[in-house]
């Protein structure tokens, strides 16, 4: 029998290769990280696109020990519709316009939400807190500014100075105009350019902003908002002239110096935006704590900066430069705000011919 030569004893090695340990390793701690995530609330935010900083956001998560889910609508028209459909559930904090507060309140949307709620309540100024009926006892404000006139002053061949000038325009500036695709701003602008109330319910009037519309038709390339990146319309000059928020505007400059807002003789409409928390939450007193966590003032002042829009905190311009507070863009002389007017709730009768008007026209 032949012998191996330095025979080595036989060790049965117990040790599990490396790479095995890691993996058994991920899977024995797995259900320990997934139960901390199954365990950490969803908080769903329905709101603007792109309407807030990031950057609270994150820290409110982590404050908190959270996730805030965002979803979006495109225009409160887009957001009525889904509101309706889904009856307000799988919502907890809904951004809903002032004229339209009182509406959700009515309807059972939203829970009563004040001063007992929210303890950076007493920041806020009562111009805005009182802007409407329920946005004392249903709503926090949020940003404040104007629905004016942008455009494009290399193509655009004058000054523009008033709502006629859009609603009955030149004919050069054919196929270059964006009206908003919210009725009640597209067609209350309208009723202010034939010289009559934004809020107007008076029939001959309504027959009136008909006409004006069908004769505006071939002039407007489409219906929207416009957005503050590069691939704008107004941006890159296929859009000359339309409707816009006063913060939009300021980014939109940001990115073509020939860009122009202006507030019309006539005035525009003032709008604020409220926080509101669904009467369908799942998360109500975090949606609470959400909403005061925004109503902070050095975090309500971020968001103003980061989306140039006017905050209703009292105690936020502490934290906001001054070029920004001295911009009349963003904070429009009182005089100014006087030619101004808000968008006040009409009866269903004026709503229904409102909505007939606008369906005829962008349909």
């Amino acid at each position: 029998m032949k012998s191996r030569a330095n025979p080595q004893p036989f060790i049965r090695n117990h040790s599990l290769p490396p790479r095995l340990c890691m993996v058994l390793g991920l899977l024995l701690f797995a259900p320990m990280w997934a139960d901390d995530e199954i365990d950490k609330p969803v908080l769903t935010f329905f709101n603007w696109t792109a309407y807030v900083d990031e950057e609270v956001i994150d820290e409110f998560e982590e404050e908190f020990n959270c996730s805030v889910k965002q979803l979006y609508y495109q225009s409160m028209d887009d957001r009525d519709e889904k509101i309706l459909r889904d009856n307000a559930k799988g919502y907890d904090v809904i951004m809903v316009g002032g004229s339209d507060v009182a509406e959700y309140a009515s309807t059972g949307w939203i829970m009563p939400l004040g001063e007992e709620n929210i303890p950076n309540f007493k920041h806020l100024d009562p111009r805005w807190t009182e802007a409407w009926p329920q946005t004392d006892t249903h709503a926090i404000p949020y940003l404040w500014g104007t629905s004016g006139i942008i455009y494009r002053s290399d193509l655009v061949k004058e000054e523009i100075t008033s709502w006629k000038q859009m609603y009955e325009p030149k004919e050069y500036l054919g196929g270059h105009i964006m009206l908003s695709d919210t009725h009640r701003i597209a067609l209350g602008h309208g009723l202010v350019a034939l010289g009559y109330s934004y809020n107007s319910e008076v029939p001959w009037q309504l027959s009136e902003l008909q006409e004006l519309l069908e004769q505006l038709k071939p002039y407007v390339q489409t219906t929207g908002y416009f957005k503050t990146d590069a691939s704008s319309g107004i941006v890159s000059g296929d859009t000359w002239m339309g409707q816009t928020w006063n913060g939009d505007a300021l980014l939109l400059q940001q990115r073509n110096p020939d860009i122009r807002y202006v507030i019309p003789e006539e005035g525009s409409e003032i709008w604020v935006d409220y926080l509101t928390v669904s009467s369908q939450s799942e998360h109500p007193e975090l949606a609470k704590e959400f909403i005061n966590f925004l109503q902070d003032p050095e975090n309500n002042a971020r968001c103003a900066l980061a989306l140039q829009f006017a905050s209703p905190n009292r105690q936020s311009a502490d934290f906001l430069p001054a070029d920004f507070l001295d911009n009349p863009i963003i904070y429009p002389s009182e005089e100014e705000l006087d030619s101004c007017f808000f968008q006040l709730s009409v009866s269903p009768k004026t709503q229904k011919r409102l909505i007939t008007i606008w369906s005829q026209f962008a349909n």
